[in-house]
């Protein structure tokens, strides 16, 4: 298993890899106990307390299994489409998938975002027939109405009209032609925000009455779904400012380079620590030949640093650390937020021409709001 992006992978389906958040953990545990302690026992009483611990985890792992093929509904739809997916999560709240970029138009956001639901409603049927099979045990079927009941809420909850939930992507998709994308982002994410408001106000209301569990699980929702909701609009917002931003007008054309044969200790004494940046183009013969960061740098003990050479613990240069002038800054970003380095190199001709880091972008996109563009 593979620890990554606050989570261990576990799996992988259709090209995507799949995590599990270490949040789940706490969540399953909830599920498993509320169904072994309450579910369960108030309709079929009188059984051994392993018969219903049994299946509170029997249970709480087909839930998020069903979880999983929700995401994947999306998922597969938006593969269709051309769209790629950079990972599934499943987490404290349920489960994400995480796009490299958004939807071109509105009519593939509602076939992604109808998808999950879909599949969710296709589940419980499937486990509603499955419950109604006689030579089922009592036990089996107990745990398949609850799959039944449990996927129906998923399906009813995420049709709600409020982004980032499926019902307000779908609300998203039938506004985009109509008044834009952004215009659109942002009808749903205020209907998300409301919607977060009403489900915090209700989990306070529930605590107050003594409904602790319930409560509590209405406030973190609610806070989860109205920070997603502005998260999402300033994203839109974000890439409508940087439309038609090239990599070249916002990279740093001034940049310093580190030479390959000098030693990590002379690196670190003449370069990292005369100007803290955190990674350096590392040229030999005046040529690039990779990159040299700093979390290399810190891995390495004092010994080692005298003994290696800037060649021989650099990142050899390849094609996911560079970019060219004329690549849309949007795409760029993207690709920076998987770089382990935070820069990526402009090349052109063969030749260093800048570097691009995310302040630079930031730094591109404040000038072009105070300037009006």
């Amino acid at each position: 298993m593979q620890v990554r992006e606050g989570g261990i992978r576990i799996a992988r389906a259709f090209g995507i890899p799949i995590y599990v958040h270490f949040s789940w953990v706490v969540v399953f545990a909830l599920i498993a106990w509320t169904l072994a302690t309450g579910y369960f026992p108030e309709r079929e009483p009188n059984l051994p307390v392993t018969s219903y611990w049994a299946r509170g985890l029997v249970a709480s792992l087909l839930f998020f299994a069903s979880i999983l093929l929700h995401e994947l509904g999306h998922s597969v739809v938006a593969l269709r489409n051309g769209l790629a997916i950079h990972s599934i999560t499943l987490f404290i709240f349920g489960g994400v998938a995480r796009l490299e970029t958004d939807p071109k138009d509105g009519g593939i956001e509602f076939r992604m975002a109808a998808a999950g639901p879909v599949v969710s409603l296709a589940l419980a049927l499937l486990f509603y027939g499955a419950g109604s099979l006689s030579f089922l045990g009592a036990g089996t079927r107990a745990v398949t109405r609850y799959l039944a009941m449990i996927n129906v809420v998923v399906a009813v909850f995420n049709l709600v009209p409020a982004f980032p939930l499926d019902g307000g992507r779908l609300l998203r998709g039938l506004l985009w032609a109509r008044i834009g994308r952004v215009r659109a982002t942002r009808a749903a994410a205020t209907a998300g925000t409301m919607f977060a408001y009403f489900l915090i106000l209700a989990g306070a209301f529930s605590l107050l009455r003594g409904a602790g569990v319930a409560g509590v699980w209405y406030i973190l929702i609610g806070w989860f779904l109205k920070d997603a909701a502005l998260n999402a609009y300033r994203q839109v917002r974000l890439d409508e400012d940087l439309a038609g931003v090239t990599v070249g007008d916002a990279m740093v054309r001034e940049v310093a380079t580190i030479p390959g044969d000098i030693s990590i200790a002379d690196a670190a004494r003449e370069y990292f620590m005369r100007t803290g940046y955190g990674s350096y183009p590392v040229v030999r013969s005046e040529k690039v030949v990779g990159v040299l960061s700093l979390p290399d740098v810190l891995k390495m003990s004092a010994e080692e640093r005298e003994n290696t050479s800037v060649q021989g613990a650099m990142i050899p240069l390849r094609d996911d650390l560079v970019a060219a002038p004329g690549d849309p800054v949007l795409e760029a970003l993207a690709r920076l937020a998987h770089s382990t380095v935070g820069r990526l190199l402009v090349m052109e001709d063969g030749r260093l021409v800048g570097v691009l880091s995310a302040r630079a972008v930031l730094r591109q996109l404040k000038l072009r709001q105070e300037l009006g563009r």
